[in-house]
């Protein structure tokens, strides 16, 4: 399994969409702080969006993604004068099956897709503390290398427009799919990808990332990985540090212990195996790792996931 696949595992990612919004101009709709990452798909018209923090409007258009990855609170509006008024007065409960909101006072519409992803917390969350307030990923910047992003974005669309028999399992998918196409877009194509985003498109450093998720039991030195990246020593040791934020080595145990946390949890292997995959030569050592990491005892996390 790759890196960012391996990592989005680990997160165990889920989403779905909200309601679909007819909206016409004028109109503004307030979203506060949300515990969840927040997106809308436009797929027709345009509008503007301001994010908390940030004193300049946002222009997006059919075909645009605005995602918030840590659920910051942001105005939609038709136009940057436009009053708003609170989603929850909007929309003062979800629709059932997809259901449209309409709102505005009858100018130029808008259609969009409001939903969110959700994550295990508990995972590796490096990648997610890296990512800004703020993604926008414009239509025409990805037409060309990213033309699966574009198919998504309609299939949800046509999904949630023609409810039927398996839609919901459909939309879900769906929806981890969108977020995977996204990282993909983003890193692509932001000169901002930064962290461990960063890091895995690095050429030199994701080599070594790749390394540690393929073989995660290696007995890894950072002499060895540190070759695997085409680097000396010191070079990937403060390579890594700087964009991963942490250690070579301390990446790979946090790694190795998530790793360890979801197979006590998903398999029926004895505690020896997965200790041997997750590179410890004895149980003990490997229990005594697992419990300063996560609080508790490999078997008490066995025994209270079944």
């Amino acid at each position: 399994m790759d890196v960012l696949s391996d990592l989005l595992a680990s997160m165990r990612l889920s989403g779905d969409v909200f309601f679909r919004c007819a909206f016409s101009g004028p109109w503004g709709m307030q979203i506060d702080q949300t515990p969840v990452a927040e997106f809308h798909l436009i797929v027709e018209g345009s509008c503007w969006v301001r994010v908390a923090g940030r004193p300049d409007l946002v222009r997006f258009s059919a075909g645009d993604i605005v995602l918030f990855p840590h659920g910051h609170a942001h105005v939609l509006l038709d136009a940057p004068e436009s009053p708003a008024v609170a989603a929850s007065v909007i929309v003062p409960e979800i629709p059932a099956d997809y259901g449209t909101i309409t709102y505005g006072g009858g100018g130029d519409p808008v259609g969009m897709l409001c939903g969110y992803f959700k994550f295990d917390r508990r995972g590796h969350t490096a990648l997610l503390m890296a990512l800004p307030p703020f993604i926008h990923i414009h239509a025409m910047d990805v037409a060309d290398d990213f033309p699966w992003l574009q198919t998504t974005m309609q299939f949800i669309d046509y999904e949630t427009r023609h409810v039927r028999p398996g839609t919901d399992a459909v939309v879900a998918r769906l929806v981890e799919v969108l977020f995977m196409q996204i990282m993909r877009a983003y890193s692509a194509t932001s000169r901002d990808a930064a962290g461990l985003l960063g890091a895995i498109t690095d050429a030199r450093i994701g080599r070594a990332l790749s390394c540690m998720h393929a073989e995660p039991g290696a007995n890894w030195t950072l002499a060895q990985l540190a070759g695997h990246a085409g680097m000396s020593r010191s070079a990937f040791a403060a390579g890594f540090q700087q964009q991963v934020g942490q250690t070579p080595m301390h990446y790979l145990s946090e790694w190795r212990m998530l790793k360890a946390r979801r197979l006590l949890e998903t398999s029926r292997r004895s505690m020896g195996d997965i200790a041997e995959a997750c590179g410890y030569q004895s149980e003990s050592s490997f229990s005594k790792a697992f419990k300063k990491q996560f609080g508790s005892s490999p078997g008490m996390l066995r025994r209270s996931s079944k």
